[in-house]
């Protein structure tokens, strides 16, 4: 009687064995909505990365200083200021313009302008030099001003302080917000490292089943902020501003080894 029941464990467990070595696939419900939920996180860390960056680039082509020249100076002199100024270090770029050039500059940007200018005097339009600042200049716009204008007397700087202080913060902002979701990225593959590394005699039979799981989700993210954006009626223009092609590739790869990694952990 025991040899009998001895050997129906034993079947049992073979039975059961060869079960749960059964490779079936199947997809992840609850994955599925966790790896969503992180992709749509990610997508909106994108829309705001790339707006942060073409905020500050815009901002930071916008800023320029002026240098107006007082009274008369020729040309030999002027030539001799802009080569010293751009010999400078906190200075990126030296532009010199002519009264005439000036006066071009100003109707293009403003007709009305230029027309008041000439009642006054093609003479009213002084000659200036354009400055481009690196970011550690900006960062310190009044002391660095101040002493070019007491090293040359002959030129009024003319800049607007609030534009660089936003400037400089959104910058500071874009790089400190760069280093924290690098900083996150890793966490995560220090997770999914983890995971794989942890030893396991069990068997996972659902590893391909997670992977696609996790890339549906991304798909289903990137459907998501589609759906935001069609109201606007400009879909594909709109897509460009917060997302690339390229970024969307590597958050579906993201999302795929996030999947197979969570399809390993299986604490969802």
């Amino acid at each position: 009687m025991k040899e009998k029941e001895l050997n129906e464990f034993f079947e049992g467990k073979k039975k059961k064995t060869a079960a749960e070595s059964k490779h079936v696939f199947r997809l992840h419900r609850r994955l599925f909505l966790l790896v969503f939920a992180v992709a749509v996180l990610l997508q909106s860390v994108v829309f705001v990365d790339m707006r942060l960056g073409s905020y500050y680039r815009e901002m930071d082509e916008n800023f320029k200083v002026l240098l107006t020249v007082n009274g008369e100076n020729d040309n030999q002199k002027l030539e001799e200021i802009g080569k010293s100024l751009s010999q400078k270090k906190d200075i990126t770029s030296v532009r010199l313009f002519s009264p005439q050039d000036a006066l071009e500059t100003v109707r293009r940007q403003n007709p009305q302008l230029t027309e008041a200018l000439l009642l006054m005097g093609k003479n009213k339009m002084p000659a200036y030099f354009e400055l481009k600042l690196n970011y550690k200049a900006i960062n310190n716009i009044r002391p660095f001003m101040d002493n070019l204008a007491t090293e040359y007397p002959a030129l009024t700087p003319h800049y607007n302080f609030q534009h660089a202080r936003l400037l400089f913060f959104t910058g500071l902002c874009a790089k400190l917000f760069h280093i924290a979701v690098i900083f996150a990225l890793l966490a995560f593959l220090a997770f999914m490292f983890l995971v794989e590394a942890y030893p396991s005699n069990e068997v996972r039979a659902h590893y391909l089943g997670g992977a696609v799981s996790g890339i549906l989700a991304g798909l289903a993210s990137c459907a998501f902020f589609a759906v935001l954006v069609f109201p606007t009626g400009f879909l594909v223009q709109a897509a460009g501003q917060f997302t690339t092609v390229g970024r969307q590739l590597l958050m579906l790869a993201f999302c795929g080894l996030f999947g197979w990694t969570l399809s390993k952990w299986q604490k969802f």
